[in-house]
């Protein structure tokens, strides 16, 4: 019976060792384990806290609110664009003028005719014939690229040179 409580007191030892090691390899994990849940706490709370000591979620906020805006703004932006571009179909666009001499007696090409265009050739095309009694200014109506009065050849080249 000796031989065995020998036996068993040095299996209890080898058992009370075997214990006693695992538990403080557990005990080193445990602290390893707790410095890299620190840093990452750490981490955590910088991550949080923000630029300026603002936490993330404000600055989130703030940066949705400020895209909100800009949203609106390039709406309202767009919806402009979409005016203007409608509204400049209409403005005078294409220019010309030609100086002349509408008389044999007048010298410096005091005559003139110019033409004024929108995108769709439609406009006017005004003409000042200037002599040595009299000056005298017209304006017809041009409606894509032709009118409805007669024309004279100076006011066709002008309309040809603005339509180009």
């Amino acid at each position: 019976m000796e031989t065995i409580v020998e036996f068993l007191e040095l299996y209890y030892l080898e058992i009370i060792a075997s214990v006693t090691f695992l538990s403080i390899i557990s005990i080193i994990l445990v602290i390893a384990n707790s410095i890299k849940t620190k840093k990452i706490i750490n981490r955590y709370d910088e991550l949080m806290r923000g630029v300026d000591n603002k936490d993330l979620e404000s600055l989130l906020k703030l940066y949705m609110d400020n895209v909100e805006n800009v949203l609106k703004d390039v709406k309202k932006l767009s919806q402009e664009y979409k005016s203007l571009s409608y509204q400049i179909q209409n403005c005078v666009q294409k220019v010309a003028i030609i100086r002349y001499n509408a008389f044999d007696n007048v010298g410096s090409n005091q005559s003139y005719s110019i033409a004024l265009l929108d995108n769709k050739n439609n406009g006017i095309v005004l003409t000042g014939l200037f002599g040595r009694d009299a000056s005298t200014t017209y304006a017809k109506l041009i409606e894509g690229g032709k009118s409805k009065f007669p024309l004279s050849e100076e006011e066709k080249k002008v309309i040809a040179k603005a339509m180009g």
